[in-house]
């Protein structure tokens, strides 16, 4: 005879939702989290959340100047990109030609300097600045 489905208990379903994090820590370095955390009248838990959240604020505050930079000089934004990565950065999409999803070039492919690069440049290569026509 088969067996019966059990039904999904909702402790199972919270447990799908909410993932587990483990972590030892020695004793001084739990007693200073400890510290601070009661230092702000919070929990471990809570001290460790809302560090994670202002994180996660400040990478997007990092992301939204980044693009402001961008915008505003991109030039200047290429330069440093540039020096950080020492060579090419760049990201480029087409459509595919069959299905029409886009299919993404980076300075990071095998090909970008034999044929990427010389392509996108043949390419453009009437393209300006609209001041620059004036």
């Amino acid at each position: 005879m088969p067996r019966k489905k059990r039904k999904e208990r909702y402790i199972d379903r919270w447990r799908k939702e909410h993932k587990e994090v483990r972590l030892y820590l020695k004793k001084e370095e739990y007693e200073t989290l400890e510290r601070l955390a009661s230092g702000r009248n919070m929990t471990v838990k809570d001290f460790i959340l809302r560090y994670i959240n202002d994180l996660k604020t400040a990478a997007k505050g990092e992301y939204e100047r980044a693009i402001k930079d961008f915008i505003d000089n991109p030039r200047y934004f290429y330069h440093v990109v540039r020096h950080h990565y020492k060579g090419d950065v760049a990201i480029f999409e087409a459509p595919c030609m069959y299905c029409g999803e886009p299919i993404v070039f980076t300075h990071r492919d095998n090909n970008w300097e034999s044929e990427v690069k010389p392509a996108l440049l043949e390419a453009f290569r009437y393209w300006y600045h609209i001041k620059c026509k004036k």
